[in-house]
């Protein structure tokens, strides 16, 4: 790769440095203490990924209330309790010359009553269960939708505090926010449902109560859905109606991604679908469902270079001077040069291929042209689905 590809020439976002523009994209890594608090693992991991080289890192979702928790051994921030545990990350991310963001997030309906003290969870609209937590929600009161605001802006106040570069809101994958915004989960008839710019409006004033908490001069980024893959789910022409109000609300950057991971995981992460692998640890009708589900869309979901990257090029134009980053299927270093080179996009983020290879953008602006060497086999993602620490499974 050549040192004059404006791949690796810096870029500020809302005051926050870059080296260049590449991102380790948030990726749930079934890392964490029971509890939620930082272990050493993670730290490792993310020590690892900092001397790879990426100009950011971006944690796996965090969550920012007990009944938002959706995973096992998942990292929580719904405590300031949590905090020095989240420093201690984030000073050895900084030592290794790294910048690392907090992703934060609630699970709304993608939970299960036993992970969250067997409370039943709550979600814009009480809609039917699905096929892979299995859980009927409950309609959240407006009081709920106060407290869950509140909750992420004391969450990014304490990212804040733990020294984080910047927090990044979950609002892709089918979380809460995802939730508020996608016609598919939203049916509320009231102020917080219906229409496009009622649907934005939990999301708008997640954006405000955060801004309130860290200020003007603190990256605040989300991350989006752009198509859910569902009757009814968020399209990309409607997804550019939100993109524009979320930026004009004030995020400093969108990162564009797509799908449901309770019904459209793979249309998230394309490639194999390891149907053995999500549905061994099932019984009965939930095994059948699941299996039914995943064959169904074995054919669909192949992978394919930079499959979002249309989709950004759409974001892009309605998002102003707002970065948009893009993730999904990068495999050649060239393509991903090309795509920032031409505006398509502002920052090329990697998930799988950087757990598989934390050292590939260091030897990117070495020169490497070879392709990644991660294969998409999604092993990864069914491993940490049951429970397995985040890796490649597939060193073969």
């Amino acid at each position: 790769m050549k040192q004059d590809s404006l791949l690796f020439a810096p870029m500020e976002i809302n005051g926050m440095h870059l080296k260049n523009r590449l991102v380790k994209s948030a990726t749930y890594e079934a890392m964490a203490a029971a509890d939620g608090s930082v272990t050493d693992q993670l730290i490792d991991m993310y020590t690892s990924l900092a001397k790879g080289g990426a100009g950011l890192t971006i944690t796996g979702y965090a969550y920012i209330q007990e009944n938002g928790h959706c995973m096992p051994l998942q990292t929580a921030v719904f405590s300031d309790d949590h905090i020095p545990g989240l420093r201690k990350l984030v000073d050895a991310v900084h030592q290794e010359g790294g910048k690392i963001a907090l992703q934060i997030a609630h699970a709304g309906r993608q939970t299960t009553s036993d992970l969250i003290g067997g409370q039943t969870p709550m979600a814009p609209s009480a809609i039917e269960a699905d096929p892979l937590f299995h859980t009927e929600p409950r309609a959240m009161t407006i009081e709920e939708i106060s407290e869950t605001i509140d909750a992420f802006g004391a969450a990014a106040a304490r990212c804040k505090q733990a020294g984080f570069d910047a927090v990044q809101l979950h609002g892709a994958h089918g979380y809460l926010i995802a939730q508020f915004l996608s016609p598919f989960t939203n049916r509320r008839t009231d102020e917080w449902g219906g229409n496009t710019e009622n649907r934005m409006r939990f999301a708008k004033e997640v954006i405000k109560k955060v801004r309130s908490t860290v200020g003007p001069n603190y990256p605040v980024l989300i991350k989006i859905s752009v198509e859910e893959g569902v009757e009814n789910g968020l399209t990309i022409e409607e997804s550019c109606i939100i993109a524009k109000g979320l930026a004009d609300a004030g995020v400093d950057a969108i990162e564009v991604s797509g799908g449901i991971v309770a019904d459209t995981a793979f249309v998230m992460s394309r490639g194999e679908v390891p149907i053995d692998q999500m549905a061994g640890g099932l019984e009965g009708d939930a095994k059948a469902q699941t299996e039914q589900a995943l064959y169904s869309i074995v054919n669909s979901v192949k992978m394919e270079e930079a499959y979002w990257l249309s989709h950004a090029e759409k974001i892009k134009e309605v998002a102003g001077a707002v970065p948009v980053m893009l993730v999904g299927g990068m495999k050649y270093p060239q393509t991903m040069a090309t795509i920032v080179q031409e505006n398509k996009a502002d920052f090329i983020s990697m998930a799988r291929a950087l757990i598989r290879e934390p050292a590939l953008p260091r030897e990117m602006a070495e020169g490497r042209k070879s392709p990644v060497k991660c294969g998409y086999c999604n092993r990864c993602l069914a491993a940490v689905v049951g429970g397995q620490p985040l890796k490649c499974y597939n060193r073969l």
